[in-house]
C-alpha cells in the first residue's frame, strides 16, 4: 500500500493528491492486468466513486467503492489495493496491478 511517509519514492506523494473525477473512465494495462472502469455511482446509498475490475478468463466483474483514509485512496478486493494518479502523464497506478493508461474512446 502507498504511504506518504514510507520515503520510497518522492514522486508518489504527488500522485496521491488528485480529485477522483480526474480518474473517471476506462483504463487498460499494457502488462495484461484486468481492465478498470472508475465511475460515479449515484444509484447507491451515499453515491460515491466505484471501481470495477473486469477479468476476461473467465469473464468476471468486481465492483468496489473507492475509499479514503489519511489521504490514501484504495478499494478492498481481498485486501487493500492503493490508488494513485499521475495527472501529467495521465497514468493510473494500482498498488497490486501496476500502471494503467486511459482507454481510447470508441
Amino acid at each position: 500500500m502507498f504511504s506518504k511517509s514510507n520515503g520510497t519514492d518522492p514522486q508518489i506523494v504527488l500522485w496521491l493528491d488528485f480529485p477522483l473525477r480526474d480518474i473517471t473512465g476506462r483504463w487498460v494495462s499494457s502488462e495484461g492486468a484486468p481492465a478498470v472502469r472508475i465511475f460515479r455511482n449515484d444509484a447507491r446509498k451515499n453515491g460515491g466513486f466505484w471501481l470495477e475490475l473486469t477479468y476476461n478468463n473467465p469473464q468476471a466483474v468486481y465492483s468496489r467503492p473507492v475509499k479514503e483514509v489519511s489521504g490514501i485512496r484504495y478499494f478492498d478486493l481481498y485486501g487493500h489495493v492503493g490508488i494513485a494518479y499521475d495527472g501529467e502523464r495521465d497514468v493510473l497506478l494500482l498498488s497490486d496491478y501496476g500502471e494503467y493508461i486511459r482507454a481510447e474512446e470508441e
